[in-house]
């Protein structure tokens, strides 16, 4: 089974394939993330996977019905690179949401709802030199949505902060605990400030780092909360 770019959908997977019907795939999707897309008030899906044959990656919205189940919402975009990363969030502040996707080679491209479930490429808002994993949340508490970014080619988190209208500004970056390897990111309140904190993860050895939220876009160690395989592992900060 392929990596899933949200713990917290992860147990999602093994019902995907029943969304299809007659034209389910062989493979659970690479990708997959639920929102409101047509604003019905019921959980759609979003999901990245194979092209026909040798085809790129596609882009798909299935939208979510009455009492179960899902029909397609008539998106189906073919995406460029190999996508690394798919999240979810009102990244514009029109109060629909919209997609980011993130490849390999480290181009995250916005895809904003319409609400009706169809999606239109805003294009490219951040290129680093590749993407692992994106996490969503408002760092500084401005009201907007801004990204961690983990990028395991520079092996370092980027950390951007939302515009209000579908645009970033890179305002930070910490190193990842090693370098070469690949790195997720989560965003969770850990210490009960009320701030979203970050935890970055390596599925080889069950190392975790976990950095706290300054308030401002920045983010600080916290030793205490994390376990690395290599005690000299550290961020600066």
């Amino acid at each position: 089974m392929r990596r899933i770019a949200w713990i917290a959908i992860a147990g999602m997977i093994a019902v995907a394939p029943a969304l299809y019907a007659e034209d389910a795939p062989d493979e659970a999707p690479h990708l997959v993330v639920t929102a409101d897309f047509n604003r019905d008030g019921i959980a759609d899906l979003a999901q990245v996977s194979e092209g026909k044959g040798s085809g790129p990656r596609v882009l798909t919205v299935l939208l979510g019905r009455p009492g179960g189940g899902f029909f397609s919402g008539g998106v189906e975009l073919a995406l460029k690179s190999d996508p690394k990363s798919l999240v979810a969030g009102d990244f514009n502040g029109d109060g629909i949401p919209d997609l980011l996707v993130g490849d390999e080679d480290g181009v995250v491209t916005e895809f904003l709802g319409d609400g009706t479930g169809k999606l239109v490429s805003a294009g490219e808002i951040a290129h680093l030199r590749s993407v692992s994993a994106i996490a969503v949340a408002d760092f500084n508490h401005d009201g907007a949505l801004d990204l961690a970014v983990s990028d395991s080619q520079d092996s370092v988190v980027t950390v951007l902060l939302g515009n209000r209208n579908g645009s970033f500004r890179t305002v930070w970056s910490f190193p990842l605990p090693t370098r070469g390897k690949f790195f997720r990111v989560f965003t969770a309140d850990f210490n009960g400030d009320g701030l979203p904190d970050l935890a970055v993860t390596n599925d080889e050895d069950g190392s975790f780092q976990v950095m706290l939220n300054n308030g401002n876009g920045t983010f600080t160690y916290a030793p205490q909360l994390s376990r690395l395989v290599d005690p000299n592992a550290h961020c600066a900060t």
